[in-house]
């Protein structure tokens, strides 16, 4: 009697057994299948960054060839870099010029984006054509 009950037992559970062993195996795939759709993605988005990356190199390079456009430019960042030339000697002097403030916060925060253009911009163009000569 008790091997005739062993015996149904082993039969039912080893349906529930192989079951949750396929179970388990179509999840462990699952798992893989995920983390191969995340690799992929992240490998695509890198390309498009690259890719980006080149059009905005392009299109700088061509920019940054074109005199009219530094021409453009000195009209802005020479009279900053005259108007920070007077603020270091006034400071360092001790002139009675007191350039070092500007007038209205319009101006100052204009300042600092020609600053910003000059200083990030430049390191950034010396950048990309720094990774395009390899």
């Amino acid at each position: 009697m008790i091997a005739l009950l062993s015996f149904l037992i082993k039969i039912g559970l080893s349906g529930v057994i192989d079951k949750a062993i396929a179970l388990m195996q179509r999840k462990a795939e699952l798992e893989v299948d995920k983390e191969k759709l995340r690799t992929e993605l992240t490998a695509e988005y890198m390309r498009q960054v690259v890719e980006e990356t080149r059009i905005m190199a392009d299109f700088n390079k061509a920019k940054f060839s074109f005199p009219w456009f530094w021409m453009f430019a000195a009209l802005f960042v020479l009279p900053l870099g005259f108007w920070w030339s007077a603020v270091i000697l006034d400071s360092v002097f001790g002139f009675s010029w007191n350039v070092a403030d500007l007038p209205t916060r319009e101006m100052k925060d204009a300042a600092g984006s020609m600053i910003e253009w000059l200083f990030y911009v430049g390191g950034g163009v010396a950048g990309v054509k720094a990774v395009l000569k390899r």
